[in-house]
């Protein structure tokens, strides 16, 4: 249906999913977000802090408290701002700047954590990557908001998941390409993870100026002053029993992030530690999301709800599957080839499961009320992160096959979960 069309049947309170300036300019928008999105992608698989950043911090001799602090800052410090980041930033008409700025702040985070092992070691070098990996995140809080309502805002319904699909595939390629340097490089430990860094800080700068092209247009519906103090609109976005039923189901899936340390230390145990070993790591992430992304974006255009779904049993049944491998001693469960298929498959889901939460939720909210949901919707898996990532932590460390059975079924839970959610892709 054109917008024309669309814009007819509306009633006259009712807002116009983009304008129709930007409905005009689709093809340049997607144009833009792909090459910016797969750039930041890229960069995003190059300092992963389930794989890489461990790595360096055991290059720098930082003490072992300190990386198991990596994921909860650099998850819950990019979401629990969130609402305060969409409260100060939907008065401005133009938002892409924001995102850019955001950008620049990630890579220069980037680049000084990737010249941590050349200049210096320890406690004081661990401790200052986690400063430097919370203030990464901060700027990512403010991409991920802004990110989303431009998109939002620039892109119709039915064509914002394959974009974000195609860039995830487009990523996945050059992740493959540098997975590969890698596993056959001749430099040490501390030049290698220097060089994955510095080149991550540089996609997100090139990342800044190609988004700047972009020709955003005032929302479809007049952007306003926030006609409630943020103490007011913290939580009136959970008035909406769909938007309850969503965050329910995406806490959920937060054991599908959760899950991933607990394989990659498997796959250490099963093989000799080096710089190889991470390459290969890389190498079956980026396999992972260039044969997956480009799919379940699509999919989620047609059908995010059923992506999640899919997703979500997926992940659920190889966790299960390893656990069975460890408590009946199958000879494959000794074998890293055995994790590292179980680490390819579940970077494939998880690439489902964080396409379809982000398609369902763009979708499932409008120009009105866009900016907040998502921002609210962030801030409560945030608070959920820090309880749930400290019990799984805690029971992590005494048992492996424990940790990896509760999140597995909970990732099952959640596929039936999201069965259920009303369906909003069409």
């Amino acid at each position: 249906m054109g917008l024309a069309s669309a814009t007819a049947d509306a009633k006259p309170d009712q807002p116009i999913d983009i304008s129709e300036n930007a409905f005009k300019q689709q093809s340049h928008s997607r144009k833009i977000h792909i090459i910016a999105l797969s750039l930041t992608k890229m960069a995003d698989a190059l300092m992963d802090p389930k794989l890489v950043l461990p790595w360096l911090l055991t290059a720098i001799a930082a003490p072992a408290f300190i990386i198991g602090w990596l994921v909860p800052i650099r998850e819950s410090l990019a979401l629990l701002p969130q609402m305060l980041v969409s409260y100060r930033t939907r008065p401005y008409k133009v938002r892409k700047y924001f995102w850019s700025a955001g950008c620049v702040i990630q890579g220069v985070s980037v680049i000084l954590m990737g010249l941590l092992p050349l200049i210096s070691q320890g406690t004081v070098a661990g401790l200052f990557l986690l400063g430097l990996l919370s203030l990464f995140s901060l700027a990512r809080c403010l991409c991920s908001v802004i990110i989303k309502d431009v998109q939002g805002k620039t892109i119709d319904k039915q064509s914002r998941g394959g974009v974000s699909g195609l860039a995830t595939s487009i990523a996945g390629i050059c992740t493959i390409a540098v997975a590969l340097g890698l596993m056959f490089n001749g430099l040490n430990n501390e030049w290698a993870l220097t060089a994955i860094l510095l080149g991550a800080g540089i996609l997100w700068f090139a990342a800044s100026v190609v988004y700047l092209r972009l020709r955003e247009y005032p929302d479809a519906s007049p952007t306003t002053e926030p006609k409630q103090p943020l103490s007011k609109q913290l939580f009136s976005p959970f008035k909406e029993q769909h938007l309850r039923q969503f965050i329910l189901t995406r806490c959920l899936f937060l054991s599908t992030a959760l899950a991933g340390p607990f394989y990659v230390v498997l796959a250490n145990q099963s093989s000799a530690g080096q710089i190889t070993v991470l390459g290969s790591l890389l190498l079956l992430a980026g396999l992972a999301t260039l044969v997956s992304g480009n799919i379940w974006g699509r999919f989620s255009d047609y059908s995010s709800k059923t992506v999640l779904t899919l997703s979500g049993a997926l992940c659920g049944t190889i966790a299960i599957l390893v656990v069975m491998s460890l408590h009946f001693q199958w000879p494959i469960g000794q074998s890293p080839y055995w994790y590292g298929a179980a680490i390819f498959l579940l970077y494939v889901g998880h690439t489902g499961v964080r396409q379809g939460r982000t398609t369902y939720l763009i979708d499932m909210a409008n120009g009105d009320n866009r900016s907040q949901w998502v921002a609210f919707s962030n801030t409560v898996i945030g608070i959920v992160l820090l309880l749930v990532g400290g019990i799984v932590a805690f029971i992590g460390k005494d048992s492996i096959q424990i940790t990896l059975l509760i999140l597995g079924t909970i990732s099952i839970i959640a596929a039936v979960a999201a069965s259920r959610l009303p369906e909003v892709s069409r």
